[in-house]
Order: C-alpha cells, then structure tokens, then sequence
C-alpha cells in the first residue's frame, strides 16, 4: 500500500491553501504497470459508509476487465489506517489538515496512475457493473472526456426525506440522458490528461457544494465530450432530514449555483435546470402567492389549483414514480416537499441574482466616479494655470 501526503508528494503541493482560480497540475509519475482507471474516494472517517462503499468497491475489483487502483484520500489527519486497507492496489493519500472534497480529489488526483479518474463519494455504494461500464464507454468513445451516472431507485435509507430526495436524484439523471455540460462527483469518470487540462477542482469550495458542476462547465467550455450515463449506477446511503435538506439546498446548491450561473453569464438548459424546472419553480411560487393571497381574497384558491395542476403534470413522472416505489400517500407527500424544494430554491435564485447585481451596479458606479475624480482635478488644474497670480 503506498502511503501520500500533502506534504511528500513528488509535486511538494503546497495545495492547501486555497486559490482564488483552479491551478495547473504536473501528472504524478506512472510505474511500470500500466493502470486503467484510479477510483478515488475522499473521507474524513475510515468507518462508517466509508467502509462500506470501499470494501464494495474493492470487491468489484476481481469483477473487471479493467486495471484497477484505489485511492482513498483522507481529509485530515488521519487515524492508523485499517489493515483491511493493506492491499497492493490501493494507494492512501492524506490532506493532513481537514481541507475540503475540491483540495482532496485534487490531491488524489495526483497521485493517480490511471488513464481514468473515477470519483466515488464515501457514502455511494456501486453497481455490480459500474466500474466495466465506465471502462467500456471510454474505451468505446476516443472522444469521450467525462461521465457520470445516477442513484437506483431503491434508497439505502428509510424515512421520507432521505426517499424522497434520493428518488428525486435518480428521477432527474435517468429523465436526462447524453450529452451534458455539468459533471457529478458523487460517481463520475473522466480522463486524468482532460482533468489537469482544466486545473483540476476549483479549491475555492471549501466545502462540499457545486464544485463538480463548476469543472464541467468548464471542461464543456474547453470542448470536453460529458455525457450522462444513467446505466451507471450507484445506491446513496446518506440520511436526510427536512432541515438537513433545506440547509444544503439553500447554502451549499442554490447560492453558489447562482453565483456560478451569473459569473459565466450563462444559464444551462439540463438536468433541474430544464424547461420544466423553470415552469416548475414559477408555478410554486405563484402557487405560494396565491394561498397566502386566498386567506384574503377566497377566489384565490381557484388560481392555486391551477397553479398545482400544472405542477402535477410537469412532474407526473417523478410523482408516478415515487407512487410505485413508496405508495400514493408517499407520492402526495412528495409532491408537498417538491413543491418546497421548488419554493425555496426558486427564491434564492432570485434573492442572490438581485443581490449579485445590486452588488456589481455599486461596484460599477464607485469605479466610475473614481474614474471621473483625476479627470476633474486635471481640468481644475487646467483652469487654474489660467488665473492671475495671487497678488495681482
């Protein structure tokens, strides 16, 4: 097992401290043995989901055509690593200091010996076929740069919001199939030469957030080939709560996803953020506006009901599915939180776009009346050579 730290890389990293653009990375050296895909997975415990989704990964190993390593990067000071980790394809790399998942990948990333870097989150469990799925697509596709796959629709864990939100996931990648200008880091495949090509994972983030989907718009922007491939698949064990949920939507999706989407002064058309989504978003604010309108004005609800039909026929598939799954009692309970998910995440696109361009609009006037300051002092100057001397 080959042990790596942020401090005896060959390329001494001096990657923990955050900048402000993604840098240019040196490849790691490659042994003699010539390595297919590195799966890299971050974690800040060796227990937990973490074990696991790596002991399912490791045993998809034997199940492969492909050339195989692991490396398992740890986000932090590490405790003694496992024994059952002790494996000549496995590799540990240790960020020493807890630093973030953007600082971790990238890490690992150098360190990696394969043609593939195929990114695992801790707590995803893979397919049987996963790994020789992403293998094959490559393989099959030179011009194939990035791929990612979608959650199955069997939930790991129980309880509304943890369903809900993991069928929710599966619904959107499985209805978005081909060609995409994003990327997810949760089980996404893409080729080590395009990776570095790009800089790698924005380290500004330093916490989980958009930062995967902020390297695919870029890799896109660079002419990269990502395609969506829902036949990869992989089973999500995180647990959600309500709170849980509104807190990563609203702080560590919707805001910076906002951000994003202005900086690059484009607003994609896939995945949640579709024509259906949009539609979507305004009919449930409209439809909040008008239940808060009717405890005033009655026939209000007449609008609220149009407003939610048409929410269900946006979304009859997910609901259909959801009522499969879970029964018709899930799937109206679904609906109340997609309506919400759709609430809050509509309004905070709105508050930080207005408050983005507030910002820029202050910013653009104070540079402007800096810039008129020397023009006016020139002219005063100028009038002034103009006047008698004092005295006379």
């Amino acid at each position: 097992m080959d042990k790596v730290t942020a401090h005896d890389t060959d390329q001494k990293l001096v990657s923990l401290q955050f900048d402000a653009a993604p840098r240019k990375r040196i490849p790691a050296a490659q042994d003699a043995r010539q390595i297919d895909i590195s799966v890299i997975m971050p974690t800040i415990f060796w227990s937990g989901t973490f074990e696991r989704c790596a002991r399912r990964l490791l045993s998809l190993f034997n199940e492969t055509t492909a050339n195989m390593e692991a490396v398992f990067v740890f986000d932090g000071a590490p405790p003694p690593t496992p024994a059952w980790l002790d494996r000549p394809d496995v590799r540990i790399v240790t960020t020493r200091t807890q630093s973030g998942p953007a600082v971790a990948r990238n890490l690992a990333a150098d360190s990696a010996r394969g043609e593939i870097l195929f990114f695992v989150d801790a707590d995803v469990e893979l397919a049987a076929d996963a790994i020789e799925r992403v293998h094959a697509a490559f393989a099959a596709d030179p011009d194939l740069v990035g791929l990612f796959g979608a959650y199955d629709d069997e939930p790991a864990v129980g309880g509304l919001a943890s369903t809900f939100r993991n069928l929710l996931h599966h619904h959107t990648h499985v209805s978005n199939p081909g060609t995409a200008g994003t990327f997810w880091s949760g089980c996404g495949a893409m080729r080590k030469t395009a990776f570095l090509d790009v800089g790698g994972f924005d380290e500004k983030y330093a916490y989980p957030s958009v930062e995967d989907i902020e390297l695919g718009m870029r890799v896109a922007a660079n002419g990269g080939k990502i395609v969506l491939t829902p036949e990869v698949r992989c089973k999500h064990l995180k647990h959600w709560t309500l709170t849980s949920m509104v807190v990563t939507d609203i702080v560590h999706r919707a805001t910076p996803w906002t951000r994003l989407i202005i900086n690059s002064h484009k607003l994609p058309a896939t995945l949640n953020l579709d024509w259906r989504g949009r539609l979507s978003g305004i009919c449930s604010v409209l439809l909040a506006a008008c239940l808060a309108v009717a405890v005033f004005v009655p026939v209000a609800l007449w609008a609220a009901l149009a407003c939610g039909l048409v929410l269900v026929a946006l979304n009859s598939g997910f609901y259909g599915l959801c009522a499969r799954k879970r029964g018709v009692g899930f799937a109206v309970a679904s609906f109340a939180l997609h309506w919400l998910y759709f609430v809050y995440s509509s309004l905070t696109f709105g508050v930080v776009t207005l408050h983005e361009l507030w910002g820029r609009s202050r910013r653009s006037v104070e540079s402007g009346a800096n810039a008129l300051q020397p023009t006016a002092a020139i002219m005063l100057a100028a009038k002034a050579s103009d006047l008698p001397p004092f005295g006379q």
